[in-house]
């Protein structure tokens, strides 16, 4: 059941960000900075603490 409910949302939430970002360009290359931004932070988190641990 929750596997369904994480698939639906993640289905919702994909539609309405291409619906919402495919009209707004400059919010959908917003987006991809801040995402990105947050993956090599992310990134570098995982990697500290693989070093440190």
């Amino acid at each position: 059941m929750h596997l369904t409910a994480c698939a639906v949302v993640h289905l919702a939430v994909g539609i309405l960000a291409r619906t919402v970002l495919s009209t707004r360009p400059s919010a959908a290359r917003l987006v991809t900075r801040i995402s990105g931004a947050m993956m090599i932070a992310i990134g570098a988190l995982l990697l500290a603490e693989s070093l440190t641990g």
